[in-house]
């Protein structure tokens, strides 16, 4: 009995340390973290640019305030799959919206043809504004914020 106790306490501890590090993988390799968790331990992708961040929300929320380095993909707009298959031969790519049911399009489009790892911000950027992490906005006229 001694030794199926150790064994069970042994995976309670490890399944209660991955719960608090809010990071998770799910069927597909991929994997979300809090906001926290990303400020913590992956800006330096946004200030590299060594990631695609794609912000999924409306272009108008987008132009609002966004994570920097982000390109705009809405996703609820036509070809979604089209436009996202541009990114397929990046290694990594980083996805966000305002919590998290633009990511899961995203993420359900990426399933089909996406080899590589993705990191999605399961607090969106609600989670982000609340810790008051650093936005990037752009306006309208701005070449720049045009994806």
């Amino acid at each position: 009995m001694k030794p199926f106790r150790i064994i069970s306490t042994l995976l309670l501890l490890v399944l209660f340390i991955g719960l608090l590090s809010g990071c998770r993988q799910d069927d597909h390799g991929f994997t979300g973290v809090s906001s926290q968790e990303f400020f913590s331990r992956h800006l330096h992708l946004l200030e590299a640019g060594s990631a695609v961040v794609i912000d999924g929300r409306t272009r108008e929320m987008y132009l609002g305030g966004h994570l920097k380095n982000a390109i705009n993909i809405d996703a609820d707009q036509e070809g979604l799959t089209a436009l996202l298959r541009e990114y397929a031969d990046e290694p990594l790519i980083v996805v966000y919206c305002t919590t998290n049911r633009r990511t899961g399009r995203i993420l359900k489009a990426l399933e089909g043809f996406y080899e590589g790892e993705v990191i999605y911000i399961n607090d969106g950027i609600q989670g982000w504004r609340q810790n008051g992490f650093p936005l990037s906005v752009v306006s309208e006229s701005d070449p720049e914020s045009s994806p």
